[in-house]
């Protein structure tokens, strides 16, 4: 039996940062790097700057991100949202480290961020890995710098963090596919066995970590996930992390002396979430800790934990959650138009729209084709067909059917009223307009 798990409507967004305050961090990092003397003009550093520029001026759908992102032909990339989901991606990893980088500049530093500025623009799109390698080494670290932690880069250990006593050799791996699994763990774990200096162990409680990014096991498109709400997003890169984990449990990757305690997987995806429409970048971890080793080793674990889990991640500028508009008011003089021959697809035929098949290449075209609009307050807002079938398959199918059948009546103005309203509450929850 397939397990049903229902979840309850949001009733306010997602607490989220603004494009300025991303675009001004970008700035702390130029700044950063340019201290250490890490040129990043014509980078991808740049290029992000420029995009985020352009949405914060002109808006997303007057951007046009191949102004910016020049020869990128990918399918993935066709819709402006496309661009702005995968731009944020990039963005709020870099965010994140040099997060960890206000707290502590670990050595070795200098070199891998060398690496990682000269990196493509897009991970999906990236065809040499060793700078995506780089960054989630330097991902990984900026958890134990915003955690206290003493941070070390300048090793042939991927990263060696300590506080007081305890001390942690972590490798980190990005593992391109499934069957690439076992031979990443067990090199991993001989790294670890012979990277941990015995005269250390008798002076520091030392400890083995793998780190590994299993995006591209999970998700071999390396694109982006959706969900219905947050929460149910959260689970659906969940469920993935557990599927991976159940792939590796056979191998044996752990140790006891010098004890690997713990395999961090991680899943670094940006995504869609439909109720209500927002982009997001979520990374979701998931912990296997060695049981051989767990009683132990619980200090250890614990400082993990608190560098892992508990590190605070939250802002102080974060734009608090907006509650989600119900209904629309319309000012006098509002006008209002349907495109004619839309009327023609609603004649008892709201089942359309529950069964529209189409591939990338059919929404270009589909959020190109203007259905309809309301002009208030001085403003156009205009509807594709994308927007009507969003809006449809949102839907329960007697609220479908029951709609079209009043469309169908050429008479009943209120039911046209009702769906451009349905159409702009829909793209525009938020609006100052709506109440």
């Amino acid at each position: 039996m397939t397990e049903q798990i229902s979840y309850p409507r949001p009733t306010h967004s997602l607490p989220a940062i603004s494009i300025e305050d991303r675009f001004s961090d970008l700035e702390d990092l130029r700044g950063f790097l340019s201290a250490r003397g890490i040129e990043t003009k014509n980078t991808r550093i740049d290029r992000y700057q420029k995009y985020l520029r352009a949405l914060s001026e002109i808006g997303l759908e007057k951007t046009n991100p191949n102004s910016v992102f020049k020869n990128v032909t990918d399918d993935r990339f066709q819709h402006g949202l496309d661009w702005y989901v995968y731009v944020l991606r990039e963005v709020d990893e870099l965010l994140h480290i040099v997060k960890g980088l206000k707290v502590f500049v670990p050595a070795g530093i200098d070199e891998r961020l060398r690496k990682v500025v000269g990196g493509s623009d897009f991970a999906a799109l990236d065809k040499n890995s060793e700078s995506r390698n780089i960054q989630f080494e330097l991902r990984i670290a900026s958890y134990f710098c915003l955690s206290g932690f003493l941070v070390d880069l300048s090793t042939d250990t991927d990263i060696v963090a300590s506080k007081g006593r305890h001390c942690f050799y972590i490798e980190c791996k990005r593992v391109s596919n499934g069957k690439q699994l076992e031979e990443n763990l067990l090199k991993a774990r001989q790294q670890i066995l012979s990277r941990i200096p015995l005269k250390k162990r008798f002076l520091n409680r030392c400890y083995g970590v793998i780190a590994l990014d299993v995006t591209k096991v999970a998700y071999s498109h390396n694109g982006l996930t959706m969900g219905v709400t947050n929460d149910h997003a959260r689970d659906v890169v969940q469920n993935a992390l557990r599927t991976v984990s159940e792939k590796i449990q056979k191998v044996n990757f752990f140790s006891k002396k010098p004890p690997i305690i713990q395999c961090w997987l991680q899943i670094h995806i940006p995504g869609l979430i439909e109720n209500p429409p927002q982009a997001f970048t979520r990374f979701s971890s998931l912990f296997i800790v060695n049981p051989q080793t767990a009683y132990g080793c619980k200090a250890a674990l614990s400082l993990l934990h608190s560098a892992t889990v508990d590190a605070s991640l939250s802002d102080r500028r974060e734009i608090p959650g907006q509650e989600l508009k119900t209904s629309l008011e319309l000012p006098a003089g509002t006008k209002l138009w349907l495109e004619p021959k839309l009327l023609e697809m609603f004649c008892g035929n709201g089942d359309h729209f529950k069964r529209i098949d189409f591939n990338s290449a059919d929404l270009a075209a589909l959020s190109d084709e203007i259905i309809g609009g309301i002009a208030f307050d001085g403003n156009d807002y205009n509807f594709s067909m994308l927007d009507l079938i969003t809006l449809m398959t949102r839907r329960s199918e007697d609220f479908v059917m029951e709609l079209c059948a009043r469309l169908a009546d050429e008479k009943n103005i209120e039911a046209r009223t009702e769906l451009l309203c349905l159409l702009f509450l829909n793209r525009y929850p938020f609006n100052k307009s709506a109440v």
